[in-house]
């Protein structure tokens, strides 16, 4: 273990989808490697937490406060550096000299590769006088050691993460071979998704629905009926209507515990509005090409922005499915391409089932593969 003696180290935590555990299970497993160092002589690591609550009491993203344990949260990809919010504060306040370095379970937890790491960190331990330390406790190294020291463990994590980064490269391409074009693959998959601004539902065309303020009278703890009222759903009598809550009440709680809430809210929303754009109109922005690509391609992700365990009825193969965020993709892209597919970054991530326990949201009351689309 490296002598961090006098240093103040932050520490980082972040989990991918699709793997296994919590960040709150990498900060158990540090808890020990912390006090060791604290004990050999480096400064003491305020335990709060700031970032995304590691309880997910908390919803969103928050810097307030003295802790130094930044969470970035489950289920954020290790590829997309710029696109992780709390590294970046954490950057940010590194340059600022508030930190001597920072502390994660492993290297890979920073980026997945040396090269992404570089490009927005490399000034902290390759330019700094005294360099910033990025320590990974799996491979007992780190960046911004000094002397030569420094120098060979350079290279040896520089060759380590990008083989690790080129191996993560590899099991998705292996996830690849096995799309056969079903409509899942291109983002499509039946499931109870949000009422669309402009749809005709029982008759009627629908307002914008604001579930943002649905959720936040949920967390209120508001009776069904005023849930009703603030999503303006009205019985044939004018009274507000208690089967609202009944449906979403459940799935919107489900979503924030599985910490996907406010990506679904900014997704939900930013839709609506590239619906309002085309009027919200069912004889106009439902008919045309570009809403109806956007709707089919991003229909999987808003019934189960958590993935779904989904079983292939032929051959008993269980998959744990996770959609893209249609906003990592872009809107206009979805909604100028007929299948998603052609888009290259656009990956439905398909993996064994693990065992490991899920939201009764992230199943299909019937399950099984969809059909090929030609």
């Amino acid at each position: 273990m490296k002598d961090f003696k006098g240093k103040k180290m932050a520490v980082y935590l972040r989990r991918s989808k699709g793997e296994s555990g919590t960040t709150s299970d990498q900060l158990d497993a540090l808890e020990s490697v912390i006090t060791r160092l604290e004990k050999a002589g480096m400064k003491k690591v305020n335990r709060g937490i700031v970032g995304k609550d590691i309880t997910k009491k908390r919803k969103g993203v928050s810097f307030e406060g003295p802790g130094m344990i930044f969470n970035e949260g489950d289920g954020v990809s290790g590829f997309n550096v710029a696109e992780r919010p709390v590294f970046m504060e954490l950057l940010k306040r590194l340059r600022k000299g508030k930190y001597d370095g920072v502390i994660a379970v492993s290297m890979d937890r920073f980026a997945r590769n040396y090269g992404a790491l570089s490009r927005y960190a490399y000034d902290l331990w390759g330019e700094l006088k005294p360099a910033k330390i990025f320590y990974g406790d799996a491979e007992n190294s780190a960046l911004g050691l000094p002397g030569m020291e420094g120098v060979i463990q350079e290279k040896v994590l520089a060759s380590l993460m990008e083989w690790g980064g080129l191996a993560k490269t590899l099991e998705i391409l292996k996830g690849e071979k096995k799309r056969q074009g079903t409509n899942i693959d291109k983002g499509y998959l039946l499931g109870s998704r949000p009422e669309w601004v402009g749809k005709v539902f029982k008759g009627k065309t629908a307002p914008f629905l604001d579930y943002r303020a649905v959720y936040q009278g949920i967390v209120d703890k508001v009776g069904a009926s005023k849930l009703g009222r603030i999503a303006r759903k009205f019985d044939t009598q004018g009274q507000p209507q208690t089967s609202f809550s009944r449906t979403w009440k459940p799935r919107l709680s489900a979503y924030a515990d599985l910490g996907v809430i406010e990506d679904w809210l900014d997704n939900y929303e930013a839709v609506s509005q590239y619906i309002l754009d085309f009027g919200a109109q069912p004889r106009t922005s439902f008919k045309s090409q570009e809403v109806s690509n956007l709707l089919k391609s991003t229909a999987g992700y808003f019934a189960y922005p958590g993935g779904v365990l989904l079983q292939n009825v032929q051959t008993g193969e269980k998959e744990f499915i996770v959609f893209p965020s249609p906003l990592s993709i872009g809107l206009d892209r979805l909604a100028n391409t007929k299948n998603a597919l052609e888009l290259d970054d656009f990956l439905v991530e398909r993996m064994p089932y693990d065992g490991r326990e899920l939201n009764k949201f992230q199943t299909q009351p019937r399950a099984g593969e969809g059909k090929k689309k030609k």
